[in-house]
């Protein structure tokens, strides 16, 4: 909302308003206007992979390397295990920080999305698009069986 004041009343009603208002000087009249809030644009849907479709492989790889400590670690294999460990911090530490420090190039799009509308939503990959929930089956599948089948020969190792 704008209004047009004179120089003498301009000085009175700045002294008065509890909000530092915007100015702008224009010929003989001072014209006094509030700053108005921003209009969200219309933003593409978010098309990239959610942080927790990242979580489920990094975290079953610590699971293998938990269990293999757990049940391998001790004697001749610790030195082993203790490289093996190494590179695989080595490994994800890279994957994910330069995940968390990569630049959204594309800023036309929005930038966050729930898990379930990532899983309900398209994600874009080299050959086209596909839909979330094949896109976490093709992150997350082969780590997590990995996880699970390498547990199950660990407790067979223990027990037998």
């Amino acid at each position: 909302m704008a209004v047009a004041l004179r120089l003498a009343d301009l000085e009175a009603t700045t002294r008065q308003a509890p909000v530092a208002p915007v100015i702008r000087r224009e010929r003989a009249l001072t014209v006094l206007t509030t700053p108005a809030a921003k209009p969200e644009p219309n933003l593409l849907a978010d098309t990239s992979i959610h942080p927790v479709a990242v979580a489920i492989p990094v975290a079953a790889a610590g699971w293998f390397l938990v269990v293999a400590w757990a049940a391998f670690g001790g004697g001749e294999t610790s030195l082993v295990l203790a490289v093996i460990t190494v590179l695989a911090l080595m490994f994800f530490g890279l994957f994910v920080g330069g995940g968390a420090m990569a630049r959204n190039v594309t800023p036309e799009r929005a930038h966050r999305r729930s898990f379930q509308a990532f899983l309900d939503g398209d994600v874009d990959i080299g050959a086209g698009r596909i839909t979330g929930r094949e896109a976490l089956y093709q992150i997350a599948a082969m780590p997590v069986a990995l996880a699970v089948g390498f547990t199950v020969i660990a407790l067979i190792e223990v027990i037998v």
